[in-house]
């Protein structure tokens, strides 16, 4: 059973009603068959911790330890430190060793350690293992769980083991086979197993060109990886090519949702991800400062440009009419071509040795645009005009030649910043920091600053003031 939002609005109303009055009887019916997502979403919904700690204790200890992991991450912290120790220790039973590791990774230490010493062996051992990897990496994000075959098994043989690994290993799209060293030799789908003799050699009907990532690749790239070749299901492998363990299409869409939220949050000058659930303002104002910072000595050094051409302004004061949309254009244009050069970069669609080609293309962009909205600005200004006649004449200028200046400013500030705005992502890029934080405030304040020069300059060599 599948919720929709409104249904689900009504549904937190009903729980929240019967969790106050306690009738376990209606709650368990209303849980049957729903969804661990769905149980989630309704536990992120209910607004007391008490009322969500005691839903979570009726919950089927399979579909909880599902639960949790879905629960957002402030809550989900909330609701950890009300459970029972033995109670969480079941939870880690119950997961994959991938999640298992990423839960046990958020408990304290000293709770992380009483965990795993009461879980069973293996587990324990596991979670272990997988904790020795980075956390953004292929190997702090793979599932040692996995169906393995020997290349010289038959298909009855192989058959017999995804039987005999169903409980443990929950969706299998493939079969891994390796030589007498485990190393990775090639896979097998489940469709080829069903369509040949059961005696046939593994070794015949294997893919011998198979997709793997090394243990140490970092997440983003493995998720890009996969979604190049289409792939549901990722073998990791260390130097010496042995089989170490898998990477589901579940995990790879979390890191790109993970990548593409951490990437949002850079561009809006926010560097540390803990930001969302940091319960102290100070910590955050610490986290944001730096780029505050930096665009108030961006604004002044746009003031410096408008004093640096203080006279042009007195002299004709409708100059200053049409600073804002000289700004705006720019650094709508800046930050648009920022943003797809990054998602480019994040993708791996766009590369170093794509900048001139890149670049090409968005000067031939924004010449078509600089093009179309310096005509609309020049007619715009032309009629402006009439309400200046006064000043105009005073400044020996016709209004032809300001609506002239305007235009040409548009379109010279739109192709200089498409160049800012393309160019930047791939330096950073080149000297090794990340491209999200080119965006934001570093692409507006030098675009800023870049456009008020330009507008000013072109009015003074055009209009002689």
């Amino acid at each position: 059973m599948r919720i929709d939002e409104k249904d689900l609005r009504e549904l937190v109303g009903n729980f929240e009603f019967f969790i106050k009055e306690k009738q376990d009887a209606r709650l368990q019916h209303l849980l049957v068959g729903m969804h661990p997502s769905d149980v989630a979403s309704i536990l992120n919904r209910i607004r007391k911790d008490e009322h969500r700690l005691y839903l979570f204790h009726l919950l089927d200890r399979e579909v909880a330890s599902d639960t949790i992991l879905k629960i957002d991450e402030a809550i989900r912290e909330d609701l950890v430190e009300l459970l029972e120790q033995e109670m969480i220790t079941e939870l880690v039973d119950e997961m994959d060793s991938d999640d298992a590791t990423d839960f046990v990774s958020e408990l304290s230490d000293e709770m992380a350690e009483d965990v795993l010493k009461n879980v069973e062996q293996e587990d324990a051992d596991e979670v272990k293992q997988l904790m020795q990897h980075r956390e953004d990496t292929a190997g702090g994000i793979m599932a040692l769980e996995i169906v393995v075959v020997n290349k010289d098994v038959s298909v009855d043989e192989a058959i017999e083991e995804i039987r005999r690994k169903s409980d443990e290993v929950e969706e299998i799209y493939n079969l891994f086979v390796v030589d007498d060293e485990n190393k990775l030799v090639g896979q097998v789908s489940i469709k080829d197993l069903i369509l040949v003799h059961g005696d046939t050699p593994i070794a015949e009907i294997m893919e011998t060109d198979v997709a793997s990532v090394p243990v140490t690749m970092d997440q983003e790239e493995v998720a890009n990886y996969a979604r190049k070749y289409d792939l549901v299901s990722v073998p990791v492998v260390d130097e010496q090519y042995h089989l170490l363990g898998r990477i589901t299409i579940d995990d790879i869409i979390d890191v790109m949702e993970e990548e593409a939220a951490e990437d949002l949050h850079r561009m809006a000058g926010i560097t540390d991800e803990e930001e969302l659930r940091e319960p102290s303002s100070f910590r955050i104002v610490r986290g944001r400062i730096l780029w505050l910072v930096f665009g108030l000595f961006g604004g002044l050094w746009g003031a410096e440009v408008i004093k640096l051409f203080q006279h042009q302004i007195a002299k004709l004061a409708i100059l200053a009419i049409f600073i804002p949309v000289i700004l705006s254009m720019g650094g709508n244009v800046g930050m648009q071509c920022s943003a797809i050069v990054v998602r480019g970069l994040a993708t791996g669609e766009i590369d170093f040795k794509d900048i001139y080609k890149r670049l090409f293309k968005e000067l031939k962009i924004s010449l078509i645009n600089g093009l179309a909205l310096g005509t609309l600005l020049f007619i715009y200004a032309f009629i402006r005009a009439d309400d200046a006649k006064a000043s105009l004449m005073i400044a020996s200028v016709q209004p032809w030649e300001l609506s002239l200046v305007v235009g040409i400013a548009l379109l010279s500030v739109i192709f200089v910043a498409s160049v800012v705005g393309t160019t930047i992502p791939l330096i950073l890029k080149k000297i090794k920091i990340d491209p999200a934080l080119a965006t934001g405030p570093f692409i507006t304040t030098s675009n800023d600053i870049i456009a008020l020069f330009i507008y000013f300059a072109i009015a003074t060599v055009i209009l002689d003031i």
